[in-house]
């Protein structure tokens, strides 16, 4: 028995214009009838709750269509591993953008509290009170001295277990378990002597993602630190 658009709608939710799209862009194909009206298959509300599902995590429907094969014919051991990675790709961007969002969102509270803190004066405003004027970041510079080249080599012996790459705003390196309590020192360490680096520590399973970010004329420094060639993204 097949559907039509509107009793597909109203079952599932689904704008009767998403619908459309969706079959246009190859999401949910549809047959055609007789008089030409979209027929759906009766299992298209399964494919639709699929869809709904994945889109609330924020996937791009390109990924749910790839995801949307194997999830209707593999077994669930198969679509398991193929949606893992896919999970965690987009973990990664969100923890990104969620990390450079919190440092947007504490130089607003910064500026807001200095411009609360102003005078209301009668003169014209000058630089010494403009709101934008608030605490100046911690100074691009490692205080370590002599120790600085230990802590390189410690360094680049543990990312050697791992691949560092490239990311928003730094670096990230996915890296055995084993070596977390190792990472944590070091971060620890690295946070005394250099604290405009930031670090974060993902735990999945028998591995963990450390990202480390700084701004970008600390990319020397991290540089350094990884062994890569580093340039502003």
């Amino acid at each position: 028995m097949s559907l039509r658009i509107a009793e597909v709608s109203q079952r599932s939710g689904v704008p009767a214009s998403t619908l459309r799209y969706y079959d246009q862009i190859g999401l949910v194909p549809t047959g055609r009838e007789g008089n030409g009206y979209r027929a759906y298959p009766e299992d298209v509300l399964d494919r639709l709750r699929f869809i709904d599902a994945a889109r609330r995590l924020d996937l791009p429907l390109s990924e749910i269509g790839e995801l949307l094969r194997p999830w209707e014919s593999d077994a669930c051991a198969s679509v398991k591993a193929r949606l893992r990675p896919s999970l965690d790709e987009h973990l990664e961007r969100v923890e990104e953008t969620i990390a450079g969002r919190s440092g947007l969102r504490d130089a607003l509270w910064a500026a807001r509290a200095h411009l609360d803190e102003l005078p209301d004066r009668e003169e014209r405003c000058d630089p010494s009170c403009a709101f934008l004027l608030t605490e100046p970041g911690p100074v691009v510079a490692c205080s370590l001295g002599d120790g600085q080249a230990e802590q390189i080599t410690a360094w680049r012996t543990l990312l050697s277990d791992g691949q560092v790459e490239r990311t928003a705003g730094g670096v990230r390196c996915v890296l055995p378990i084993g070596r977390l309590s190792e990472a944590a020192v070091l971060a620890a360490a690295e946070q005394a002597c250099c604290p405009f680096f930031g670090f974060e520590m993902i735990l999945r399973g028998e591995s963990f993602t450390l990202t480390i970010r700084c701004p970008d004329d600390a990319l020397p420094l991290l540089q350094d630190l990884t062994g890569l060639s580093l340039v502003p993204a």
